[in-house]
């Protein structure tokens, strides 16, 4: 990477941006899962390596938040973008340089942050945005600006007539997420406090998820399913209506995170409301896809990228029945503050969202590189790995919550809940620590493409050769 930084823009390869961002989005997810995979050691092992405040878990769970937010997510989103964005609009990333400055940025500002977090300790103490203002500005004018701009570039010089539905969610969240980073983090900036600074928490946490990690994630598929199955979009004017019913619906006020708060009882229904109307792209979405697969099911079983990026979005329904129905009052008051909670935020990060930009980065990440995978048995171990690992996790997680609402409803002991979740714990800690092996696999399998991979001859793509041998 570094040979680039100075060089000029033409002279560095095209792709050379997304593929550092894929390594590096790997990298991280090795690094935010061997995290959680230690933090759910000591939540199964309460002895596990005690003594230190710098391992105690409520110092690194954020840790491990943050990195599979920004460091994997968020980098597996950018690698996406540049090498999605160019293909649709029929031309080249508009800055493969800025690119690779913003890959740079983005590597040097995360590990500053994780580091002053779990060695400092040094946060906001806002859950899901943690980091503290200097570095939340740094995130917002060196990591998300750069992006957007090379985003919005890219897709104003493209050299098609219109734009595709995944690039009308690549412009619109990139745009958005900049936005909920200023107004979120307000609190740190303004120093505003109490129940201002707790609806603006939530505000931020939710629609990191509402207007960054769904609608990217989705954007994803929209390009990754009619790409490999050679199908084309079953209905743009269905994509479109999921485009605007997630501004529209997703955007929500956030009060159902803080039912039990003195907020203004119009705004906890309005926003218990709309949660329920996040059914409306979820439905759009899932239909969508599902209705593009027609005629190449066995694509399914047979293609690493089809395998993956399905699971994601089959992953989208209950992930949305859950986040729908779990914001009305009925439900909210029996599972807020318990492991449900933990086990949706983990179905949406690591099972829908995750699952689509695996499957991105293993088809970018051969496509720029003129590289066939190098094992596809690998492949296969590391998705079966990451679902076994997964359901495990979530399964276990949501009868610990169940456990606990029950706990906290007929006044158990306090003490005799955390009894009763203990086996659920040891569940959670060996899906953890699963899908973290799986990872570890993946960046092997990933730097041996790289370095021995069979070239793909031109005018060939990596899913045609995928099964050949």
């Amino acid at each position: 990477m570094f040979k680039y930084l100075f060089a000029k823009n033409e002279d560095i390869p095209t792709g050379s941006a997304a593929i550092y961002f894929g390594f590096s989005s790997i990298i991280w997810f090795v690094i935010g899962t061997g995290l959680g995979s230690f933090n759910a050691a000591k939540l199964g092992f309460p002895d596990f390596v005690t003594g230190s405040f710098v391992f105690a878990f409520g110092h690194m769970r954020q840790v491990h938040v943050m990195a599979v937010i920004f460091g994997w997510i968020s980098m597996a989103f950018a690698m996406a973008m540049m090498y999605i964005t160019p293909i649709i609009g029929n031309t080249k990333l508009w800055s493969e340089k800025l690119g690779l400055w913003n890959c740079f940025l983005w590597n040097v500002g995360l590990t500053l942050a994780l580091t002053l977090m779990w060695t400092f300790g040094i946060e906001s103490g806002r859950e899901y945005s943690d980091f503290p203002w200097p570095i939340d500005l740094y995130i917002v004018f060196f990591i998300l600006f750069p992006l957007a701009l090379n985003v919005w570039m890219t897709i104003k010089n493209r050299r098609t007539q219109g734009i595709y539905t995944t690039n009308w969610f690549f412009a619109a969240a990139t745009f958005m997420v900049a936005i909920v980073f200023l107004v979120g983090n307000s609190p740190e900036f303004f120093h505003l406090t109490g129940l201002t600074e707790a609806y603006l928490t939530w505000w931020f946490a939710h629609n990191v998820l509402g207007l960054w990690i769904t609608p990217v994630a989705a954007a994803i598929a929209y390009y990754t399913i009619p790409k490999v199955t050679g199908n084309p979009l079953y209905s743009h004017r269905i994509g479109h209506l999921h485009f605007w019913s997630v501004v529209v619906f997703y955007s929500t006020p956030a009060a159902h995170h803080l039912m039990s708060a003195p907020l203004p009882e119009w705004l906890k229904s309005f926003a218990s409301v709309e949660g329920v109307l996040i059914l409306v792209p979820a439905i759009a979405f899932v239909s969508n896809i599902l209705l593009t697969m027609q005629g190449k099911w066995h694509m399914f079983v047979e293609n690493l990228e089809i395998k993956f990026t399905v699971t994601g979005v089959l992953m989208a329904i209950p992930l949305n029945m859950q986040g729908g129905f779990q914001q009305t009052r009925a439900i909210n008051w029996y599972i807020h503050g318990t492991g449900w909670i933990v086990a949706h935020a983990h179905l949406a990060l690591l099972g829908f969202s995750t699952f689509m930009e695996v499957a991105a980065v293993y088809l970018g990440m051969q496509t720029l590189m003129r590289r066939k995978l190098y094992s596809i048995a690998l492949g296969n171990f590391h998705y079966w790995m990451l679902l076994i690992g997964f359901s495990t996790y979530w399964i276990s997680m949501t009868i610990a919550g169940l456990i606990q609402g029950a706990g906290k409803i007929y006044e158990v002991p306090y003490i005799d809940v955390v009894v009763a979740e203990h086996p659920y714990m040891i569940a959670r800690w060996i899906g953890g620590t699963m899908v973290f092996t799986g990872n570890i696999v993946w960046l092997y399998n990933m730097w041996m493409t790289a370095r021995a991979g069979t070239v793909i001859p031109a005018g060939r793509q990596p899913h045609e050769l995928a099964y050949e041998r």
